[in-house]
C-alpha cells in the first residue's frame, strides 16, 4: 500500500460523519482517485455496514466503498481535530472515532487483503500508542510509512 503525503490529513475540523465523507470525497475527486458516485456509495455502505472499531485505547474507522467507485489504490488517513461519531462494526453502538483510515481500492481481490493488513496493524498495542503520540502531519506520515510498504 502506497502512503501518499497528499492523502494524510491532521487536525481537520469536521463536525460529523456526513461532513467527513463529503470532505474526503471532495479531496479524492479533485485528485481523480474516485468516481463521482463514490460519495454516495461510501455513505450508503457505512449505514449498512458500520466500520467503527473500538481498540484498546483508540477508536478507529475504516470506511470504504466497492471497488467500482475507485480509480486507484490509496489509503486516506484523517486525524480529525475532534472525535467523530461512528457506529461500532460489532454491535452498531455509537463510538467516538479518533482516526479514520479510508480505503480506496480498485481491485476486489486486494480490497480484503488491504483491509486485513490495516486491521492487523491496528491490533498491535505499540502501533496504537504511536498513533496516540502523533502531534503533526509529518509525524503521522512518518509513522504510516514505517508500517506500510511503499
Amino acid at each position: 500500500m502506497y502512503i501518499d503525503e497528499e492523502l494524510i490529513f491532521y487536525n481537520v475540523s469536521l463536525e460529523n460523519q456526513d461532513q467527513l465523507f463529503d470532505w474526503m470525497a471532495n479531496e479524492l475527486e479533485k485528485k481523480d482517485y474516485v468516481t463521482k458516485d463514490f460519495r454516495d456509495a461510501i455513505k450508503k455502505r457505512e449505514q449498512e455496514f458500520p466500520t467503527g472499531l473500538q481498540l484498546n485505547g483508540l477508536n478507529v474507522s475504516i470506511p470504504h466503498a466497492d471497488a467500482k467507485y475507485a480509480k486507484n489504490r490509496k489509503l486516506v488517513i484523517i486525524k480529525p481535530e475532534n472525535s467523530i461519531t461512528f457506529k461500532n462494526m460489532l454491535n452498531f453502538e455509537p463510538i467516538e472515532v479518533d482516526i479514520v483510515f479510508g480505503l480506496i481500492v480498485d481491485d476486489h481481490k486486494q480490497h480484503l487483503e488491504i483491509l486485513q493488513k490495516v486491521s492487523q496493524l491496528l491490533r498491535k498495542q505499540e502501533v496504537i500508542q504511536e498513533i496516540k503520540a502523533v502531534h503533526s502531519k509529518s509525524e503521522l506520515l512518518s509513522l504510516m510509512q514505517k508500517h506500510f510498504i511503499n
